[in-house]
């Protein structure tokens, strides 16, 4: 699972790619966990690009 987060354009939404051959089930308070830190990876990024320092972003 890989959270895309366009650090360079803050009017693209964020995604949520889930790559498998096979069906996986993902529990309950570990996709809640994953969204949180993307969450906080989402404010983070645009801030930094509100702030013009969009590659200050890890």
């Amino acid at each position: 699972m890989v959270a895309v987060i366009p650090d360079e354009d803050p009017s693209l939404e964020p995604a949520v790619h889930i790559h498998s051959h096979d069906e996986r089930v993902i529990p309950y308070e570990i996709m809640r966990w994953f969204m949180e830190q993307v969450a906080e990876q989402v404010e983070r990024c645009r801030l930094a690009f509100e702030q013009g320092a969009p590659e200050a972003v890890e």
